[in-house]
Order: structure tokens, then C-alpha cells, then sequence
């Protein structure tokens, strides 16, 4: 995800799908993948490759891994979920079998530390954003 930081004037976004386990203690996101051939990418507006992305979910679960929920990249230091992407989280979780009763959406912005990431938990009804640390 690093890789596809957006730290040109002219970088598009880009995004795939987490996967990992979930267990009684921890969310663990071990693979994250794409983007994808045919994906729509734009400075500002990201778009997953639907048949690209199932066939990554597909090929995940057969190797044991749950689908977790997407990633994508912002231009700004600090990344912040816009409307476009609460809305585009909404309508998968709608429209979706999913394992679980949330998906994770995680946007890698421009800095490479904690803070240059966020993470959010979002279900068919909330958003929550969790507070990310170094480890440090």
C-alpha cells in the first residue's frame, strides 16, 4: 500500500481489499490486495474493478482468509474519509455477503508514520475511526 502513495502532483489513487482472520481477541489484517487492471482512477475518486476484486475475494477465501474490508489512498498528509467514501462503504456493505457485521476501510495518506493512515470500522448504521500509534 505504501508503494501507491499518492506523493506526486499527479498520482492517482488506488485501492484494493484486506483480508486476514478475525478471532475472540484481534483483527488481523495479513494481505492487502490490488489495484487492479481497470480500476477507475482519478487524483481524487478511486473505483475497484468489481470482477477483479471478487475474484481476489474469491481466491483469499480459498486459501483461508476472510474478506476484511477495502483500502485506498488520499493526497493529504493526514487522511479523512470523505462523504464518497462513507457512501461507497454503505452500499457494500448493502449490497454484499460479508462474514461479519462490519468491514474495515482503511486510507493510506501522504506521511508514512501512524498518523498518515486511518482506519475505520463502519457497519450498515456507524462509522468509527480507531486511533492508530507506531507501536513505538
Amino acid at each position: 500500500m505504501q508503494h501507491y502513495r499518492q506523493t506526486w502532483m499527479f498520482a492517482s489513487e488506488a485501492g484494493g481489499q484486506l483480508f486476514g482472520t478475525i478471532s475472540s481477541d484481534a483483527v488481523s489484517v495479513e494481505i492487502a490486495t490490488g489495484p487492479y487492471p481497470g480500476d477507475e482512477r482519478s487524483r481524487c475518486r478511486y473505483r475497484s474493478n468489481s470482477k477483479a476484486a471478487q475474484q481476489a475475494i474469491e481466491q483469499q477465501a480459498k486459501n483461508g482468509s476472510l474478506y476484511l474490508g477495502e483500502w485506498h489512498t488520499h493526497a493529504e498528509d493526514r487522511p479523512s474519509a470523505s462523504s464518497l467514501d462513507s457512501d461507497a462503504m454503505q452500499r457494500l456493505i448493502a449490497n454484499s455477503r460479508l462474514n461479519s457485521s462490519a468491514l474495515l476501510m482503511l486510507i493510506v495518506g501522504l506521511k508514512k508514520t501512524a498518523d498518515g493512515m486511518a482506519l475505520f470500522t463502519v457497519t450498515s448504521d456507524a462509522s468509527k475511526q480507531w486511533a492508530l500509534s507506531s507501536g513505538d
